[in-house]
């Protein structure tokens, strides 16, 4: 669960607000390179939005499955909070009551890893019981995920005061690209990718991959029966570099481990 302390995240209220009509003022590409502007996303104003939570995405919440969760949020309309930060590096976040010498900053989580997290907000009741202080910014929930990737949160926590849940890096990273979002013992491709890899490495006679938490893999080596400790560590290592420095597993699991066993 994330820390109630906030912190103020390096975009400007204004540059949230920009992005919500489509506009990045600091990267037009994620990591990889790929452009955000090839996305379909829609710039629009969410005419007729009374401030409601998403009746599908209510109901997923309240299910709990994280990836019926995610696929619930990512179509729709969230609200991201903003609030006024005073000109003094030590001034404290307060609310913009008329006060045209602050700044509106987005704010962002600390969580108990001591990683920065994004909260989201499927109501304006939701973010009011969190800090009735805080402003909406009405984003694409696509939109948001992709603050997220540029703000350095690896992870996203929806309604922080009431259902709590947090999406992990990769199902942020998911939606920030507009692809579905799978844990990673069920993502055929990366599944595939892994088989592939693993394929290069002659010493490994089989493999099989397992769930570790929400988004984290182990992989298991099955190793001939006769190799000696160095040979061991030898095929790990070189397994191991194979699996970290692949753009699809790094981006599709929060971690992988390796276990070894005999055939």
């Amino acid at each position: 669960m994330p820390a109630e302390s906030a912190e103020q995240a390096g975009r400007s209220g204004q540059e949230l607000i920009d992005m919500a009509h489509g506009i990045n003022p600091h990267h037009d590409t994620d990591s990889a390179g790929t452009p955000w502007s090839g996305r379909t996303l829609t710039a629009q104003p969410f005419p007729g939005d009374d401030g409601t939570a998403d009746a599908a995405l209510t109901a997923a919440l309240a299910d709990g499955d994280l990836v019926a969760i995610t696929r619930a949020w990512a179509p729709t309309r969230v609200l991201v909070p903003i609030v006024a930060v005073l000109g003094d590096d030590d001034a404290e976040l307060v609310a913009s009551e008329g006060d045209k010498s602050s700044d509106m900053a987005l704010v962002t989580l600390v969580g108990e890893d001591e990683s920065r997290i994004l909260p989201v907000f499927s109501s304006v009741a939701a973010l009011l019981e969190w800090n009735p202080k805080a402003r909406p910014v009405p984003v694409e929930a696509a939109r948001a995920a992709q603050a997220a990737v540029v703000e350095e949160c690896p992870r996203i926590v929806i309604d922080p005061a009431g259902a709590a849940v947090e999406l992990p890096r990769p199902a942020v990273w998911a939606v920030a690209q507009g692809r579905d979002w799978l844990p990673p013992a069920d993502d055929p491709e990366l599944l595939d990718g892994i088989t592939a890899l693993i394929g290069t490495v002659p010493e490994v006679k089989a493999h099989r991959c397992e769930p570790d938490g929400e988004a984290g893999l182990v992989v298991v080596l099955g190793l001939p029966p006769g190799l000696d400790r160095d040979q061991v560590r030898s095929t790990t290592t070189q397994v191991g570099e194979l699996l970290l420095t692949d753009q699809i597993v790094t981006e599709r699991t929060d971690s992988v481990r390796l276990a070894v066993r005999s055939v």
